[in-house]
């Protein structure tokens, strides 16, 4: 039975997210092969500088339209399929509260590692044109140098730890949607806003505890860039972004367990159907 609420939860996503994200690499092609195609590094003028900067504005605001409404989709569709009057139906099926959360949490987070993949590809394509492969290609022991990319610390490992991170926040962000969702259900009205109130709150805390845990394990004073006597910075990108991946990916795991029991609770004790 599990297989095919998440064949649903799926299908019910698509309908909607394949569009917009079609839409995402339509424009991505389209900058590749209009703008960024066309522009060599010796190239640069006044005029040039300004359209790229024009472009990629754009370009972000696509992206981030797309992200927020990707978180837009999950959330309006749980809220919908367990909490609005559609609810009634739904908890006639032969299903517990714990399979519904469960094949919600699995497809939203599905759609969630396909929208950061379907992004960096966006940007792949805008970004990787044959001028850029050339000079990465050309200074590639000097770029992964500057990185801190050597001895132990291969470029495999970095993309491991980064894959593994994506995963991690994948299923964190969208437990956090429905944890929202959930608290918004013990306002006795408006509990829409309730749910928006619950969200902001419910990462502001965790913000300032994930502050607090970088702190005391002395993140800041090891990791940020700090200036040397001549003027440069002392900067290590990958030992920095394998320890973030390692504490981002601790207080992420803790953080989404006692959300998914509280969301589980109130799917179990406390749901109030409007």
């Amino acid at each position: 039975m599990l297989g095919k609420l998440i064949k649903y939860d799926m299908k019910a996503l698509n309908r909607f997210l394949i569009i917009i994200h079609g839409f995402l690499i339509l424009s991505a092609l389209a900058g590749r092969f209009f703008l960024t195609n066309r522009i060599q590094f010796t190239e640069f003028n006044d005029t040039t500088t300004l359209m790229l900067s024009l472009a990629f504005m754009l370009y972000f605001l696509i992206v981030a339209g797309v992200v927020f409404g990707t978180e837009m989709i999950i959330a309006v569709k749980f809220y919908k399929n367990l909490f609005s009057s559609e609810g009634y139906l739904t908890r006639t099926l032969p299903v517990t509260p714990g399979q519904h959360l469960l094949s919600k949490t699995i497809a939203a987070t599905i759609w969630c590692i396909i929208d950061i993949a379907l992004v960096l590809l966006s940007m792949w394509i805008v970004i990787m044109t044959p001028s850029v492969t050339d000079a990465y290609n050309t200074n590639k022991a000097e770029v992964l140098k500057q990185l801190g990319i050597t001895g132990n610390t291969t470029p495999a490992l970095l993309i491991a730890a980064i894959i593994l991170l994506v995963i991690i926040g994948a299923v964190s962000s969208v437990i956090m949607i429905y944890a929202s969702i959930a608290m918004g259900q013990l306002f006795s009205n408006h509990r829409i806003l309730g749910a928006v109130v619950s969200y902001f709150i419910i990462t502001t805390v965790i913000s300032i505890f994930s502050l607090l845990v970088m702190t005391l394990t002395g993140f800041f004073a090891d990791y940020l860039p700090i200036a040397t006597q001549n003027g440069t910075l002392d900067f290590n990108f990958a030992e920095y972004m394998i320890y973030l991946c390692k504490i981002t990916a601790a207080l992420s795991i803790v953080t989404s367990v006692i959300l998914y029991i509280f969301t589980y609770y109130i799917l179990r004790k406390k749901t109030n159907l409007q």
